[in-house]
């Protein structure tokens, strides 16, 4: 027998906006009327839902449904960067209207491997709906089925029995925080007092790549957000991510999404 469908019926975009550089988005609580996913790709902060307060990072995406009373903090260094999206019309399979993750689940979802799809999706609803062509109306309704079918199959995935260290923790986080800079493996390992065979070995363990690999991937995923939403040359994102060798960089972009930066902006 078949699985019944997930949607009912076709969600609707509300709005649609590019947060940059959120010091502090809200003085007080706020009660959406609309579904509101706010995906963090980059920054810290914490995200005060009715009587919780969660800390929120870049890779995170947050879920809220009506009713809920929201408040968004950044941290004042190291500010938030997203897209927030508002969504009525939700009608999901044993769900109650408007409803897109119980309220017993957790409103953070940790994306993780399915980041890089998510904000793909994310963007191109932005740019869609920034320079709206024909067509464009279908294509962010299909990307919305796409994003609450991958919030619906993340929320209800099985969660992962394994801890991340500490030490790998504190290692990933200053290297979200410090990608631009010239990082190498001793000075990674001196930050968290380990050797570097001893960081090498346990961050590709529970991460699953080495340090300086997940490095370049701070660096791309950054580059990625900017050639899409900035007008900056290839030369200036490269020099921003850290690559002063703009051809360097042209080709370890290409290396690493099969696609030169060029390419990749006008997609």
């Amino acid at each position: 027998m078949s699985n019944p469908a997930i949607l009912l019926e076709t969600p609707r975009l509300v709005s649609v906006s590019y947060l940059q550089d959120l010091i502090t988005s809200d003085n007080s609580p706020r009660e959406n009327i609309f579904t509101e996913l706010l995906l963090i790709q980059g920054g810290r902060g914490e995200i005060h839902f009715d009587n919780q307060v969660v800390s929120v990072r870049e890779g995170d995406l947050m879920v809220c449904n009506p009713g809920v009373k929201l408040l968004t903090r950044s941290s004042d260094d190291y500010p938030l960067k997203g897209i927030r999206i508002l969504i009525g019309n939700i009608k999901l399979h044993e769900m109650p209207p408007d409803i897109l993750i119980d309220a017993s689940k957790n409103p953070i979802l940790h994306l993780q491997k399915n980041y890089d799809i998510l904000s793909r999706y994310f963007t191109n609803v932005l740019l869609e709906n920034t320079d709206l062509k024909l067509g464009s109306q279908d294509l962010i309704s299909f990307m919305l089925q796409s994003i609450i079918i991958h919030i619906i199959r993340i929320a209800n995935q099985p969660k992962e029995t394994a801890n991340i260290s500490t030490i790998s923790r504190n290692a990933r986080d200053y290297i979200q925080e410090n990608y631009a800079q010239d990082l190498s493996l001793s000075m990674l390992a001196s930050f968290v007092f380990v050797s570097p065979y001893h960081l090498a070995h346990i961050f590709k363990e529970e991460i699953g790549m080495s340090p300086i690999q997940y490095m370049i991937k701070c660096r791309i995923d950054e580059a990625k957000r900017m050639l899409a939403q900035t007008d900056l040359s290839v030369r200036e994102i490269a020099q921003h991510i850290g690559y002063p060798n703009a051809n360097y960089f042209n080709i370890l972009f290409k290396k690493i999404t099969g696609e030169s930066p060029g390419k990749f902006r006008k997609y």
